[in-house]
């Protein structure tokens, strides 16, 4: 019978341009695994996971920042092509991670990483691409290039193109689809505690499940407040009731499953 899984408590602050690039992890040299995987190689899909978790909540900070752009009824063409979504999704994944996606030959991280994140990037900038003639439509009101619709979109594509699982997931999800299974459950009611540490991931590997699990928690920010924010209970200009969330807050997490290989 296989033993309890158990959750991993590593840190993603800093460590994103050391720790990762060295192999290095908080927790990591603590932990025994259970799925007969040299630690070395859990690390490598762990780090390869983070990585995968960055670049789309680096996606969605990007189409959340253009959203009054989008929204604008006066101008009827919008100043936000695919190639300057992409330079800008590079920028802000570089400021968060410490590494650029431009430089990929000296960028110390494993090469499945490498290659996963290129699909990626390439994903999402269908995907704006895509929703150009939207984003232009004649207009004002709400658009429909939002940070979760933009996230799920990206998700079904990679998840469908490779053998990583992208999921946008709360524990009071508006789409029933993002809806957490219990393991993700159980990590979304500690990123729900106000006392968890800020922008702590946790990823579990058991031999059970033969793939490594990471859940990286997300947070409000103003903009997200204008949908998700007081007053509770009314309803937004998509047509969801509002949650009534608070600036920082937790509000769910992306959810990443690897398989893991020897």
């Amino acid at each position: 019978m296989a033993s309890r899984p158990r959750w991993v408590i590593a840190s993603f602050l800093a460590c994103a341009m050391s720790g990762w690039a060295n192999g290095e992890d908080v927790g990591a040299k603590d932990r025994q695994p259970e799925s007969g995987v040299p630690l070395s190689t859990i690390l490598e899909f762990e780090t390869t996971a983070r990585l995968l978790a960055v670049l789309l909540d680096s996606g969605r900070n990007v189409i959340n920042e253009y959203q009054v752009l989008f929204d604008d009824q006066d101008q009827t063409e919008k100043d936000f092509t695919a190639d300057q979504f992409e330079r800008q999704l590079l920028e802000v994944f570089r400021s968060r991670s410490g590494i650029d996606l431009q430089e990929f030959d000296a960028a110390r991280i494993p090469a499945e990483a490498k290659k996963l994140l290129e699909e990626l990037v390439f994903l999402s900038k269908q995907v704006v691409a895509e929703a150009h003639a939207e984003v232009n439509r004649p207009g004002g009101g709400h658009k429909e290039l939002i940070p979760a619709i933009f996230g799920a979109r990206v998700a079904t594509r990679f998840t469908e193109r490779t053998h990583v699982r992208l999921k946008q997931t709360a524990l009071a999800p508006r789409n029933p689809v993002n809806a957490p299974d219990a393991v993700e459950r159980t990590a979304l009611e500690a990123f729900a505690d106000p006392s968890y540490p800020l922008e702590k991931v946790i990823s579990e590997v058991t031999a059970k499940s033969k793939s490594l699990r990471l859940m990286f928690p997300l947070y409000t920010t103003r903009k997200c407040l204008e949908c998700h924010g007081d007053p509770k209970g009314e309803v937004d200009r998509t047509g969801y009731v509002r949650e009534g969330l608070r600036l920082g807050q937790n509000a769910g997490a992306i959810s990443v499953v690897i398989p893991i290989r020897p």
